[in-house]
């Protein structure tokens, strides 16, 4: 089946054209603000021909054109995160709030991770996996770079997952699919589509749906996304898990900008009517009285080896106890503050980049370019510094030795 003739399972032939003719036009670019960083305020007066998203507070649109905002040194201050606006819809309609256990099930690279977590507001613990382990060392970068401190990034199988029944009180599901809502953004998506593996995913995320309603407490709420425009992968696995369980589909806010087929209560994203590509959102209740855990802050420590045979001890925090296997087995088990080494303390680049208002060495714009190419500082004065800023907020970490500053920026960062 070509890919026209599978959209008129819920499309007349003019939506299917309207929104076909869109393929070709350039995508819609957006990004999430880090409110712990900057405020709306300092943004917009950086950078005043960015647009506010039509829905998603602390949301922007920009022209790439205008604003390369990867290439820029507020990215790895961890200002924003860039994300297209219609995937911002996403942790905005779960609205994760604080002492909260939220999953994100499928999370790299980490974009409905860094919303979720900000909504949070520092607050609960958000458990961030993804299968694949290349795709989660992404994740905990971005994580980093952030400085989100109430994330546990895992790598697990969901086979893993599997036994955590009624753990979680939100769930994010942003599954894999077939990516036609990416068309626009990758030719390759485009060249690639069959309904075969539309088929294929459709079966995939069947179960994935069974499984993460299975790990949601009583009272608790999940969203399912894809960015596919295929009624197998988004309506049918709705009502699929609908048919299979005692779930309760919620209506997802009104707006003009929605397109709603048979199953009324979600809403896809077309680019023809909204300024992003191509997204499906549900929003889904298990009923029951929710019951949160009580918040109570967690330390502890994680004695290593080095190679130099050295005894190295990582210390990290989270606001609330964890989940103890999913701790165990974390590639990060929340906010990583220092290590000891040979009871010298360092303190962690994931670190530097959550907390703010200490002392630190104030890099000019030369010394910046220094800095993030990994080379050692000179300066003029006596202080000893842990931390190097930039724009009034902290970049990295330093050791202060002899009038001169050594480097601990990570080098897989450094340019």
């Amino acid at each position: 089946m070509d890919f026209q003739k599978h959209l008129s399972k819920y499309l007349s032939k003019k939506e299917i054209d309207e929104l076909i003719s869109t393929f070709n036009d350039k995508e819609h670019k957006g990004l999430i603000l880090n409110t712990n960083k900057i405020s709306d305020e300092r943004f917009i007066e950086l950078f005043p021909n960015v647009k506010p998203h039509p829905i998603v507070p602390h949301c922007y649109l920009f022209n790439q054109d205008e604003y390369q905002f990867g290439k820029m040194i507020y990215h790895e201050l961890g200002y924003y995160y860039i994300q297209d606006p219609s995937a911002s819809l996403v942790s905005y309609i779960l609205n994760p709030t604080e002492d909260e256990n939220v999953l994100d099930l499928c999370a790299a690279p980490g974009g409905k991770t860094v919303q979720a977590s900000l909504l949070m507001n520092k607050k609960g613990v958000l458990y961030s996996n993804d299968i694949s382990s290349s795709r989660a060392q992404i994740l905990l970068s971005n994580v980093e770079r952030m400085g989100l401190n109430n994330v546990v990034v895992t790598s697990l199988d969901y086979s893993r997952i599997k036994g955590l029944d009624n753990k979680f009180d939100k769930i994010i599901l942003d599954a894999p699919c077939s990516g036609s809502g990416m068309f626009r953004k990758s030719e390759e998506m485009k060249n690639d589509w069959t309904y075969e593996k539309v088929l294929k995913q459709s079966e995939i995320q069947k179960q994935l749906i069974l499984l993460a309603y299975s790990l949601l407490k009583p009272g608790g709420e999940m969203v399912y996304s894809t960015c596919s425009y295929s009624y197998e992968e988004d309506e049918e696995v709705v009502s699929y898990l609908l048919n299979n369980s005692d779930a309760i589909i919620k209506n997802i806010i009104e707006n003009k900008m929605f397109y709603r087929s048979d199953l009324k209560e979600c809403i896809h994203l077309f680019p023809n009517k909204f300024p992003g590509e191509g997204h499906f959102i549900a929003l889904i209740k298990k009923p029951g009285e929710l019951i949160k855990n009580k918040a109570t802050p967690f330390e502890f420590n994680i004695t290593k080896q080095s190679k130099g045979k050295s005894k190295i001890i990582e210390h990290y925090s989270l606001p609330n106890k964890p989940i103890d296997i999913l701790l165990e087995k974390a590639i990060r088990p929340g906010l990583f503050e220092y290590s000891l080494i040979d009871n010298k303390k360092i303190y962690s680049h994931h670190y530097s980049h959550f907390i703010n208002n200490v002392i630190s060495y104030h890099l000019n714009e030369n010394q910046l370019k220094k800095y993030i190419h990994g080379e050692e500082l000179a300066i003029n004065d006596d202080q000893k510094y842990d931390f190097v800023s930039f724009d009034n907020n902290i970049l990295g970490v330093v050791k202060t030795k002899n009038k001169s500053l050594r480097n601990y920026y990570p080098k897989g960062l450094r340019r």
